[in-house]
């Protein structure tokens, strides 16, 4: 499990960073990205989610009430820093283009805090991960199998993707994707199999369920122009954590969809099982907010999972009575 997670990120940091410095990449480009990251989801959804979602679910019934409630909270946690990041990103992007420097120089500390605030919720998730660390050892074990074949099948679709696609990527963007790999090389050389297997057991611990980053939401001609670097939801699609949670019988859900479409928001027990569905109509852009009655249902958890053309996340949230 942990390669296979690992290799995913490898794949999308190589290809997004290649693009986040304040280069403004040619349609030829964006759109073999597109490719690229349809190519990688599609095979994600496939083979890799599934699986992962089964082991979340086994995590998450080994936990106690209080400890699950906690856990889902430091899963919000690294969601928002998660979107923050993003924010920040372009936002810096948006500066070098502009050559701003006192911008920039803001935008990097603000990075800068933000490391600081990964290395604390990483703090806070480790008394967990001691607590459960049969449970997660266990998970390895049934995962290892999968590791080498998920890691090579997404190999074979980044190298099928290169060799179709490598007259149509600009020269800055090949220049700038090798400097990525090897920067990716060297922060391998530099952290030791034993970290990085306890960065791969946090991702997977503060995973919250949803898909990998859709093709909309990375690549779309708003989400990269500067002019959008302001917004305050730069990727145009959120769904936010419901509130309260946990909570006993109604709980309030948000969404955000940044233009009108066709919008399902379903919610499903433990075992996949569907439980209610909340809204499944066309609607018009901006947030909407939905409550969710669980009156007739067992105390537990839940998945809410909303989908809107392209971009699909899910969340839990716990009912207790």
């Amino acid at each position: 499990m942990k390669k296979s997670l690992l290799f995913i990120a490898l794949l999308v940091f190589v290809s997004s960073s290649a693009f986040s410095q304040g280069r403004v990449l040619d349609q030829k480009t964006k759109d073999a990205l597109k490719e690229l990251y349809k190519g990688v989801r599609d095979y994600a959804e496939g083979n890799i989610i599934p699986k992962m979602k089964e082991w979340k679910g086994t995590l998450d019934h080994a936990m106690t009430t209080d400890d699950l409630s906690a856990l889902n909270g430091l899963r919000d946690r690294a969601a928002q820093l998660k979107v923050k990041g993003k924010r920040l990103t372009l936002a810096l992007r948006t500066a070098v283009q502009n050559n701003n420097p006192s911008d920039i120089r803001k935008y990097r500390q603000m990075i800068k805090a933000l490391a600081t605030d990964r290395q604390a919720l990483l703090k806070d998730l480790k008394p967990l991960g001691v607590s459960y660390k049969s449970t997660l050892e266990s998970i390895g074990k049934d995962a290892k199998p999968y590791g080498k074949e998920w890691k090579d099948g997404i190999k074979k679709i980044g190298v099928a993707w290169f060799g179709a696609h490598k007259d149509d990527l600009s020269v800055g963007f090949k220049v700038a994707l090798g400097k990525a790999i090897q920067r990716v090389k060297t922060l391998g050389t530099l952290v030791g199999d034993d970290m990085k297997g306890k960065l791969a057991v946090a991702r997977f611990m503060l995973w919250d369920g949803q898909d990998l980053p859709e093709v909309s939401q990375m690549l779309s001609d708003d989400s990269t122009s500067p002019d959008n670097a302001g917004s305050v939801t730069p990727d145009g699609y959120s769904l936010e954590a419901n509130y309260p949670n946990p909570f006993n019988p109604s709980t309030k859900i948000s969404f955000t969809i940044p233009k009108a479409g066709h919008v399902s928001l379903v919610v499903y027990d433990m075992l996949g099982k569907e439980v209610s569905i909340l809204v499944d109509s066309d609607l018009g852009a901006g947030t909407h907010t939905l409550t969710f009655d669980g009156k007739n249902l067992a105390s537990g958890t839940y998945i809410y999972r909303i989908r809107s053309g392209e971009f699909a996340q899910e969340r839990t949230m716990q009912l207790i009575k």
